[in-house]
């Protein structure tokens, strides 16, 4: 069983998700999750309580994440506000908190329409002529502000509501997904300029820490001591709902049960039909056990007994959902870069502990620095290899190592990197508590603790 301090609403969403019928909680003859459907416009009414209260319940939770101010000042604009990211990191909560914030600044509810395509999959127009028909809120004319939730579910989106955008400037929209690739791939292909693409990511440290505290943590030097202490439980708790649970198991299966599985067994079969959901966990589980593991196709193919082919298709499938992290070699040219040696991680070091799993500490911390600072590359030539490259607009190495005391072979091959390449300084993160730089043959080495980049 899952934490029973959930609260009643997001205990019915678990039921509904696990495809139960729960007719009987609203008194209606017609819900029948388990076949499909409750009637559009009886989820509209209970998806959208503020066009009766006035107000939004708690599903506008009182933590604001770091994002969140800068998604309402998103709002201002006309273009549409595209949320992604994994499973369970909050873009529905920052929805509702958004909405909550548009009804204190004296917005009308019912001109706040939200519906998510988790529940059922509907053509836009029909929700709006529904939604119409519900509140009497003429959507063509008026302004009105829509939340479209886990967009990805229906199909060719990105056109649908580039129409809808195109014809009705009087609508502001807010959508979001979890099949995140295919959403940003979608958004830049058929919404240039019309959109602010936005990951919602897992929680950084400090983030865990004000949640898990109930304090405001503006100061890392201030409170460092606390930081490091909770360093160990947020490993497996970067996720808002599980922050303070204390049962091992129980944040395990919430792992498995409502971002891994969830993501192999639902979402990706819906988008992808030959996908095959044993190969996805296998491989998981193989990236979870050695984060960091050099993608040998052969060795896997051997090993799970599945052609080269179908092994490339699907780690490309759990890279589409932001499940894993494929870190390819550097070379100056982008083209140029190899198609071998790719290095793949867990998009987040939590989604190891679902496999029991025990990576070291160093691959702890490098899945950390990958994950936290959304890192690309990797270098490596010969017997010389620098853990990442970070290549937005300056190329920047960064090598890891978990250890508080450093010796000159701990950055040799930054060093030798930046010489190579013309680097002017390179990053290493490092198990300590200081943060300095060194200055090598005329480059600036810059001494970063691994609480500091994740904070």
């Amino acid at each position: 069983m899952l934490n029973s301090r959930a609260p009643l609403f997001y205990s019915l969403r678990i039921f509904y998700r696990a495809n139960c019928k729960i007719s009987s909680i609203f008194g209606t003859k017609n819900l029948n999750i388990g076949s499909n459907i409750l009637m559009l416009s009886q989820i509209l009414e209970l998806s959208n309580e503020w066009w009766q209260k006035g107000d939004i319940s708690d599903r506008a939770k009182p933590y604001r994440r770091r994002i969140f101010q800068e998604l309402k000042d998103l709002m201002q604009y006309r273009q549409m506000l595209v949320l992604t990211g994994l499973r369970r990191v909050g873009k529905s909560t920052l929805m509702y908190q958004l909405i909550q914030e548009l009804i204190k600044e004296g917005n009308d509810p019912k001109k706040i329409l939200y519906f998510s395509f988790d529940e059922a999959v509907e053509e836009p127009l029909t929700i709006l002529k529904e939604y119409q028909k519900l509140t009497q809120v003429r959507w063509k004319e008026e302004r009105i502000f829509v939340f479209f939730d886990e967009v990805h579910k229906l199909k060719n989106w990105s056109s649908k509501l580039k129409i809808l955008y195109d014809n009705l400037p009087n609508l502001k929209l807010v959508v979001s997904g979890s099949a995140s690739l295919m959403i940003e791939r979608e958004a830049l292909e058929n919404l240039a300029g019309r959109h602010f693409q936005r990951e919602v990511r897992p929680l950084s440290l400090g983030e865990f820490a004000e949640l898990s505290l109930g304090r405001k943590i503006e100061n890392l030097e201030l409170w460092r001591g606390e930081l490091e202490s909770l360093f160990p439980r947020y490993l497996a708790r970067p996720f808002p709902e599980i922050v303070n649970w204390e049962d091992e198991r129980e944040v395990r299966e919430y792992l498995r049960e409502l971002v891994i599985e969830k993501i192999v067994k639902v979402d990706l079969p819906d988008l992808f039909p030959r996908v095959r959901t044993d190969l996805l966990l296998a491989l998981l589980k193989n990236v979870a056990s050695e984060p960091g593991m050099l993608l040998n196709l052969s060795s896997l193919s051997k090993d799970l007994g599945v052609h080269k082919l179908t092994l490339e298709e699907h780690i490309h499938f759990l890279e589409f959902a932001k499940l894993v992290r494929v870190v390819r070699n550097f070379r100056p040219s982008v083209r140029a870069e190899s198609r071998k040696l790719k290095k793949v991680y867990p998009y987040h070091v939590a989604l190891c502990f679902p496999f029991y799993a025990s990576p070291s500490k160093g691959q702890v911390f490098e899945t950390l620095v990958g994950s936290s600072m959304d890192l690309r590359n990797y270098w490596k030539q010969n017997f010389r290899e620098v853990d990442f490259v970070e290549r937005d607009g300056e190329v920047i190495p960064i090598e890891v190592k978990a250890k508080t005391d450093l010796r000159r072979e701990d950055w040799k091959n930054l060093v030798w990197f930046m010489e190579r390449y013309g680097a002017r300084r390179g990053v290493l993160v490092y198990e300590g508590q200081e943060r300095r730089s060194l200055e090598i043959n005329s480059k600036i080495v810059e001494l970063i603790p691994i609480v500091d980049v994740i904070f």
